[in-house]
């Protein structure tokens, strides 16, 4: 009897071996696991994305039922996104705003009094991982104004022809400033101008990503927050071309490194590199109301195409 007790006493647990196994075999079914997870949940970001890009463009869309025309780019003190929050269900922000006064965040003032602090989560991108209030902390946005992680779209540059562009005009100042694309600096676009179609023009891009080649750091487009125009005083070279937030060209690849100060380098350029976190491309809003996801190894002639509205170049699949 005592023979047999011990044989079932020595049978009745794990050996060290065998619960290295069933450890290592735990360790590597989370192994497997988490990569899972992790694009799930990306997954599930991109598409948080893609919604904000939809109702951005429904924006854009219900501003031009109303006024006939799309909102400006850039004008004196404001961008395109103050012009919208009525039709993003702001209105009670743009209500307490005065036009009068700055939006920009290196100063206070009334404006900066209602947009300091707040994140309005359609701007913003769920997959971007800095602080949309304090991307900038050179000073420049010290009432801690929104970054936006979405651009509309000014056009094209090509250095190579006539004027910088293969249709319109670009100027070089403070980065590229075109006026081929469908939002401009003071100046409207109504869909009737953009002769290549709204299916085959881009309205509205992220900058959600990471530029590490940018001189300040990994900074998005905007000096003083993503609110401001063209500047304060209509006086200054600013309101003609310069410092300002919410618009660029497209002159480089998409997920692409900014190689050059005076295009792309800085964040009061207008000319920063659409990106994003997404694996393999960006995403965009086109004037359709359609969000599309372009990779970031297409020809880039193609995508300056799509970003010039009245090029003549009208882009079939893509």
């Amino acid at each position: 009897m005592s023979v047999k007790a011990n044989v079932r006493r020595r049978t009745s647990g794990f050996t060290l071996i065998e619960l290295l196994v069933v450890i290592a075999i735990i360790a590597i079914l989370i192994a497997l696991l988490l990569p899972s997870v992790q694009q799930a949940r990306e997954a599930a970001r991109r598409t948080q994305c893609k919604n904000n890009l939809k109702q951005l463009g429904l924006a854009m869309h219900n501003y031009h039922d109303v006024y006939n025309t799309l909102p400006l780019g850039m004008v004196h003190r404001i961008n395109w996104r103050v012009s919208i929050l009525p039709y993003l269900e702001q209105a009670n922000v743009y209500n307490k705003l005065d036009f009068n006064e700055s939006f920009q965040g290196n100063s206070a003032s009334a404006n900066t009094q209602v947009l300091g602090g707040i994140v309005m989560s359609s701007m913003i991108c769920p997959s971007n991982i800095v602080d949309p209030l304090t991307n900038n902390a050179y000073g420049t946005n010290s009432q801690r104004m929104q970054y936006p992680n979405y651009l509309a779209i000014a056009g094209a540059v090509d250095t190579s022809v006539a004027n910088n562009a293969t249709s319109g005009k670009c100027n070089s100042y403070y980065g590229w400033h075109c006026d081929n694309g469908p939002m401009k600096i003071n100046d409207k676009v109504a869909f009737k101008d953009i002769t290549d179609g709204l299916t085959n023009t881009l309205i509205i891009g992220e900058q959600s990503g990471r530029d590490e080649g940018m001189s300040y750091g990994d900074r998005r487009n905007g000096y003083h927050g993503g609110w401001h125009g063209t500047g304060d005083t209509k006086n200054t070279a600013a309101f003609i071309t310069g410092i300002g937030s919410g618009i660029t060209p497209v002159e480089y690849p998409l997920n692409s490194k900014c190689s050059d100060f005076w295009s792309c380098g800085v964040p009061y350029l207008n000319s920063n590199i659409l990106n994003s976190e997404h694996t393999g491309g960006v995403q965009f809003a086109l004037g359709d109301g359609a969000v599309r996801f372009l990779s970031e190894n297409m020809d880039l002639v193609t995508l300056k195409n799509l970003a010039m509205k009245s090029d003549g170049a009208v882009v079939g699949e893509f």
